[in-house]
């Protein structure tokens, strides 16, 4: 319980797609910029450097274990994407549409999952973003429980993270 590697990756690897007007699909499908790079691939290819160093970023008490939907803000559009971590915060599945079993909501920008994607240690770079509010986790929508929990975890994390 001291990573918070999946959800903050997948979040890099939405915003990793390279400089372009990102264009939602319909049913939170896949998005891809002006120049036709899809975004959900660069999350893809995200994906083993962020598991290669989740275990050198401590989250304090912090694990996103089980599915979360990501939903990543470009200009008026929105796409979603839906990650699943293992209990060592390690992504072990990635899909280019929302999760209706998801328990968690990771919201972020697409700049901030361009920097991710970007990163040497995109784990390092999700924890960083995660501690300066620029990926913001909370409960998903008929998740009462995990809207508790992550309302109080965001309010101290500053001490833990």
């Amino acid at each position: 319980m001291r990573r918070i590697p999946l959800i903050l990756a997948v979040a890099v690897l939405l915003a990793g797609a390279l400089a372009g007007v990102a264009v939602a699909q319909s049913d939170g499908g896949a998005a891809q910029t002006g120049d036709g790079d899809d975004l959900y691939e660069s999350l893809e290819e995200m994906v083993p450097a962020y598991n290669e160093n989740a275990d050198s970023v401590d989250l304090g008490p912090v694990n996103l274990a089980g599915t979360s939907n990501i939903y990543i803000q470009d200009g008026s559009s929105e796409v979603t994407y839906s990650i699943t971590m293992d209990r060592q915060n390690r992504i072990t599945d990635l899909d280019d549409s929302r999760s209706e079993d998801a328990v968690r909501r990771i919201t972020t920008d697409r700049e901030t999952v361009e920097e991710l994607v970007a990163a040497d240690n995109p784990a390092a770079a999700f924890r960083n973003a995660v501690a300066d509010d620029e990926i913001v986790i909370s409960g998903e929508t008929g998740n009462p429980v995990e809207r508790v929990k992550w309302t109080v975890i965001n309010a101290v994390k500053g001490f833990f993270i």
